[in-house]
């Protein structure tokens, strides 16, 4: 097993606007843990990113965020990161992912429909689909560096799929039928979302656990790039109530306001400029039929 070198017991190797950092960020603050934050640029978003240097290479093979290093050994994946840190910590904070194996049963289900995976599809999940819907903002970070910079450093990335996606979103956005596909994925998970918390539950399980802290950071990206009207504006009055309790929770002020980056925020002012995403109409049609 793979040993790095550690200051700290846990320490979370982060870019403060990735959804799959936010995630583990968001368990850390709901568990009481005491971590150290290890801030990487990404190279999608920079020119001056760390993510492809051989020194964090050493700890995350392929070149992606968050990585979690406990006491010297990497855990990956941000939900597999969330349930380690569960089960090393269970008499601390919520149970994100409890014993009972019913419980656990439905939670994996969950989180395999919001999970960013390697064996997805994107557009067909609402883990695959937040990505796609994030892909303007992306674009702009990729076309604010030279464009043979991008061509060479993704032609290193360790993987070849993510690297030819980052070097064709340079020279062209997400194919239209993509992007449709994703607006649908995400209207079913929201009303999916809706019909689970119509029992009255504040949260979607009932308690408040890994899904409801992926669902944070999700709900967050969708404000992000303008489409979360669809949040508070009556038509899902459960999910409106719900991301008001995720927003009150300190964990959303300490582990992602708190994080904000500038080229992320400026990418998202410059593509948006504080308007609804163009994708807006077609979400809203889309969760009138879905429901």
């Amino acid at each position: 097993m793979t040993t790095v070198v550690y200051e700290q017991e846990y320490e979370v190797y982060t870019y403060g606007e990735s959804l799959c950092s936010q995630m583990v960020r968001i368990a850390c603050v709901e568990k009481g843990i005491e971590w150290k934050s290890k801030p990487i640029m990404l190279s999608e978003v920079a020119v001056e990113s760390n993510n492809l240097t051989p020194q964090y290479l050493a700890i995350n093979p392929k070149a992606r965020v968050p990585s979690l290093v406990h006491n010297g050994t990497p855990i990956l994946e941000s939900y597999e990161i969330i349930k380690y840190l569960d089960r090393q910590n269970p008499n601390s904070g919520p149970r994100l992912y409890p014993e009972d194996q019913n419980l656990r049963s439905r939670i994996d289900a969950w989180v395999l429909g919001a999970s960013l995976r390697d064996d997805g599809e994107f557009g067909t999940t609402l883990g695959m689909a937040i990505p796609m819907v994030s892909s303007p903002a992306i674009r702009y970070c990729l076309k604010r560096q030279p464009f043979w910079h991008v061509m060479r450093k993704f032609s290193k990335h360790p993987l070849p799929s993510r690297g030819i996606g980052f070097r064709v979103l340079r020279i062209m956005p997400v194919p239209r039928g993509i992007t449709d596909k994703s607006v649908a994925a995400i209207a079913q998970a929201l009303v999916n979302i809706e019909n689970e918390l119509s029992g009255g539950d504040d949260y979607i399980l009932g308690s408040f656990t890994q899904v409801d802290v992926m669902m944070m950071a999700h709900f967050h990206r969708l404000e992000d790039v303008a489409l979360g009207e669809v949040l508070v504006d009556g038509t899902l009055p459960n999910i409106s109530a719900y991301w008001a309790r995720l927003q009150a929770r300190p964990s959303y002020e300490s582990a992602v306001l708190a994080y904000h980056e500038p080229h992320w925020r400026e990418a998202l002012q410059a593509v948006f400029s504080d308007s609804q995403s163009p994708e807006m109409g077609k979400l809203k049609a889309a969760i009138n039929r879905a429901m």
